[in-house]
């Protein structure tokens, strides 16, 4: 009985005996790389827990609320969804097995992974293919031309050149790779790349494969595309909130006022679109647990088609079924021009949108769309460089010469050069040859040769060979690829017209000298008599230094030949010649009280006397009036000056502000202001400190960029000429001052500057170009100042 008694004793404490016998851990830690693919397996739970399969199976309690690993029958913890480091580093996963009361935790490290995941590159982003196969498509589609010879001899022998065109067309829905026979994993609507497979979620998913919800707002318009969101016509803004617990959602307008709604994950507003509706509306979201989530739209108004200008009362009327910009008018397709609403296609030598390309077909004809070679007669090749092959001649060389007895046949009209003693049109008759006289034909050529000479040499002493026709092409090109408005405004030889001689001009003092040119005060000789000028040049040979001379050159006789030009009343300064010999000279009026930064400087000394401040910012601001004018005079022609600034204004003796220095010639006086950036892979020098945002971040130079520069021209008034300064920063990099710009910080309120004036100044500054006061609205405003400047600073 006792034996019996203490055998069930045992029995019963067995499985307790058997439990403490596991491992007394609680948590495993393992680590698993980002990248693993489903079904791999992370940490074998029945070994570490020792379990037997009576107790099996095994159950995730916690841990893992998206789905990222699965626990099999035999209790073994894999990969089951894609994982994401950036998303989630970590895991612990709590497991209860079979009837066991406990729960252990298995702590999984995800381990970052170089290169995972792919990115989602938006510029080489491919198109769907809807019409594809489910195999074995291609992600590209390849164009091939070439030529070959035939026997007719109808083309070409050995023809080196051939065109590749290589156009993505994309995979079918669902795959990517080169051979689109990869699997693309992107779920809830996610987009996937056609390289890569990388996923583009839809808001409020995140990870890999774009299936682990996000807390997420949203900010879109009805239309979607800005592009067709008209004046006048309705639309409607959306804030849409996910996967967040919404306490408040709320929109608010770029004016700072707005509407907010409550528990609600949706809120829509519909209004008629008008031009001062531009700007940003941001959606803000408050959860239960008081965190803030935002996203921003901004809100650009368009003309209705077929309309431009500010008001939008402007017609395009653009032919070639072309687009109409708001600003720029007419959107030309490649080979047409703007200048003539997209009528006149580019002029012979170049192609492309807006004619910006230039092509030399050796004598052949250039597509005004894709600049593709037409060639002349006995020329073949790409760019029609190579003649025709030995034997064949004309159009397309497609000509057999009928040359015999070894003669040569030349390439384009197939005559033929006959080789001694054959002779005819085909060198198919033997020629008898007939001796003459040596002395006879020696004497007479002799004589010839001299008056010859003598005729070349007068001509070269009066520069008859200057061809000034080639030059004036020459430079049209190197405008064209630059300012196409510009080139087009150009009348045919203009260069001819202005150019004057080098040897009636005088040289005197010099007056400004720099880097990159000097100006000197020359005497210059005319029917009129003799007359002061200021002679600029160039000093340092470069490309770009010449360019820019014939920049300046070129929008001066387009502004002196524009039918409305008056010289006695223009505040832009006078073009009175352009020497383009060896040495090149651009000859200006000569002003003699110098530039108005010197002018500002001068003055400093009365900076302290408050009614000598008065009558000094009356004085400079009606130089700032005569400045004004001539950028409305510049808009009106569509000319961007890109260089307005107080040492680019001139001060003549009848004390008029002229405004000069058109080709940006960086400052002929001082190299201190401007720095060296790169736009379109050139580099040069800009005066960074007087640029407009979208000029330092884009290269976008237009009038209302201007407007931005003469609102620092004003400041430099206001400070009598002080330089520029951002805080701490007196010569900020291109990132720097583009980061302190975009953050809304301007130049700060000169001390005594009256707050009417400092307010015009922030206007130029407005981040938004069209939002910018225009040339004639600065002009009157300026008329305002005057009294306002008394008025404060009695006060």
């Amino acid at each position: 009985m006792a034996s019996s008694l203490l055998v069930t004793l045992l029995l019963s404490i067995y499985p307790v005996l058997r439990g403490a016998s596991l491992p007394e851990r609680c948590s495993f830690n393992v680590s698993v790389p980002e990248n693993a693919t489903p079904g791999t397996v992370v940490v074998d739970a029945s070994c570490l827990l020792a379990l037997q399969n009576a107790e099996l199976p095994c159950v995730k309690t916690e841990g893992d609320p998206y789905g990222r690993f699965l626990l099999t029958k035999d209790c073994t913890l894999v990969v089951a969804n894609p994982l994401d480091w950036s998303v989630q580093s970590e895991y612990t996963v709590k497991v209860r097995v079979g009837d066991r009361r406990e729960v252990r935790s298995v702590t999984i490290q995800v381990t970052d992974v170089s290169g995972y995941p792919p990115v989602y590159n938006e510029t080489c982003e491919t198109p769907i293919n809807p019409t594809g196969k489910d195999t074995r498509e291609y992600l590209f589609k390849w164009v091939f031309s070439a030529e070959a010879e035939t026997e007719t001899g109808d083309v070409l022998e050995l023809r080196q050149e051939g065109d590749v065109e290589v156009i993505p067309q994309g995979c079918p829905v669902g795959k990517y790779g080169f051979l689109c026979d990869q699997d693309c994993i992107c779920k809830n609507g996610a987009r996937c790349h056609g390289f890569n497979g990388a996923c583009k979620c839809q808001h409020g998913w995140q990870g890999v494969a774009c299936d682990i919800p996000k807390p997420d707002i949203a900010a879109t318009t009805t239309p979607s595309d800005s592009r067709a969101i008209y004046i006048s016509a309705n639309v409607t803004i959306h804030c849409r909130v996910y996967n967040i617990d919404v306490d408040t959602l709320s929109l608010r307008f770029p004016n700072t006022s707005g509407i907010m709604r409550e528990g609600v994950k949706q809120l829509d507003i519909v209004f008629n679109a008008q031009l001062h509706d531009n700007g940003r509306y941001t959606c803000w979201v408050r959860d239960k647990q008081g965190k803030v989530l935002s996203a921003t739209i901004e809100l650009n108004v368009n003309c209705p088609p077929n309309s431009k200008g500010k008001l939008c009362d402007e017609a395009c009327d653009c032919v070639q079924g072309t687009g109409c910009d708001r600003w720029t008018g007419c959107v030309c397709p490649p080979g047409f021009t703007a200048r003539t609403k997209c009528e006149r296609k580019c002029h012979e030598g170049t192609y492309d949108r807006n004619c910006a390309k230039t092509c030399d077909c050796n004598g052949g004809s250039c597509s005004h769309t894709d600049g593709k070679c037409a060639c002349a007669a006995g020329w073949y090749g790409s760019d029609c460089r190579g003649p025709c092959p030995k034997g064949r001649y004309g159009w397309r060389c497609r000509q057999v010469c009928s040359c015999k007895n070894n003669a040569t046949c030349h390439h384009v009209d197939g005559n033929c050069t006959c080789a001694p003693p054959w002779g005819g049109r085909d060198c198919d008759e033997l020629q008898v040859a007939q001796a003459t006289s040596l002395l006879e034909s020696l004497v007479p050529l002799s004589s010839i040769i001299l008056v010859v000479i003598a005729v070349l040499v007068v001509l070269y002493k009066t520069g008859c060979f200057v061809k000034k026709d080639d030059q004036e092409a020459e430079v049209l090109r190197e405008l064209r690829l630059v300012e196409e408005d510009l080139a087009q405004s150009l009348q045919p030889g203009w260069l001819r017209r202005w150019e004057k001689k080098i040897r009636h001009l005088t040289p005197g003092d010099l007056i400004g000298k720099g880097k990159f040119g000097e100006v000197i005060q020359a005497q210059l000789c005319t029917p009129k008599g003799n007359v002061v000028v200021a002679a600029k040049t160039v000093r340092k040979e470069d490309p770009q230094s010449y360019r820019d001379f014939y920049r300046e050159a070129a929008i001066l006789v387009v502004v002196h030949e524009e039918k409305r030009h008056d010289v006695r009343k223009s505040n832009i300064v006078q073009l009175l010649g352009i020497i383009t010999a060896k040495e090149k000279y651009l000859l200006l009026e000569y002003c003699q009280k110098g530039d108005l930064l010197w002018v500002l400087h001068q003055f400093r000394c009365g900076e302290g006397d408050g009614q000598a401040l008065v009558d000094l910012l009356r004085r400079f601001l009606r130089y700032a009036v005569h400045v004004a004018q001539a950028l409305g005079e510049l808009e009106r022609l569509r000319i961007v000056h890109r260089d307005v600034a107080a040492r680019n204004v001139l001060i003549t003796v009848d004390d008029v502000a002229k405004l000069a220095d058109f080709g940006l010639a960086r400052d002929v006086y001082t190299a201190d202001n401007y720095v060296s950036t790169s736009h379109d892979g050139c580099h040069r020098l800009f005066p960074l400190k007087w640029m407009a945002l979208e000029s330092i971040e884009k290269g976008k130079h237009t009038c209302q960029s201007d407007v931005w520069s003469f609102g620092v021209l004003l400041w430099e008034i206001a400070t009598l000429g002080k330089d520029p300064c951002y805080g701490d920063k007196i010569y900020p990099n291109v990132p720097e001052l583009v980061a302190i710009l975009a953050q809304g910080i301007r130049l700060p309120r000169p001390p005594g500057c009256p707050k009417g004036l400092y307010g015009l100044m922030r206007a130029c500054w407005r981040r938004n170009p069209a939002e910018r006061p225009g040339p004639e609205a600065l002009e009157k405003s300026l008329v305002a100042p005057y009294e306002i400047v008394e008025m404060e600073t009695a006060l």
